[in-house]
């Protein structure tokens, strides 16, 4: 399962959630039949009635949340979809969870360390790699650094620039 929101609160008495955006596809909102919440070790599916958006946020109406009251009892929880339920994604792009965790080489093949993160700015993502000896370094996501990112084999290929790894 993969979070694609969080709920912030309730909005007016009928049970809309107020749903901090977490993905790069907010329109996948629309084309969801259900979304889960997760309930301790339980799983709890819910099909969506209506989506509207506002800003950064969606405004949410899940089948069977009718009150405020019940509403308010999914504040703070994450919204899931699974994973047949992900965006088809263009060559070249990656769903942050498949770069988390990634081994990362240079040019030359020695090991750098893994990829522990992933921030999202407006001219580009930045990794997060934590090195072999467990400090860490913001590498852009540009083709100049990043040559090549390959998820089945758990491996990504930078250039080190001067300066990149001080």
């Amino acid at each position: 399962m993969y979070i694609v929101g969080r709920v912030l609160k309730p909005k007016g008495l009928k049970g809309i959630l107020k749903v901090e955006i977490i993905t790069s596809f907010p329109e996948h909102f629309q084309e969801l039949a259900e979304i889960s919440v997760k309930n301790g070790l339980e799983w709890q599916a819910y099909s969506i009635e209506t989506v509207q958006f506002r800003d950064r946020f969606a405004f949410i109406k899940l089948n069977g949340i009718d009150s405020v009251e019940q509403a308010e009892m999914l504040r703070n929880q994450f919204l899931y979809i699974s994973e047949a339920d992900l965006m088809p994604l263009n060559d070249g792009e990656y769903y942050i969870h498949d770069l988390i965790g990634l081994s990362v080489f240079d040019e030359q093949g020695n090991e750098l360390g893994e990829i522990v993160d992933v921030e999202s700015y407006l001219s580009n993502d930045v990794y997060i790699l934590k090195d072999t000896a467990g400090r860490q370094h913001l590498l852009p996501a540009v083709k100049d650094v990043v040559l090549d990112v390959n998820v089945k084999q758990n491996k990504m290929t930078i250039r080190v620039m001067e300066g990149l790894l001080d």
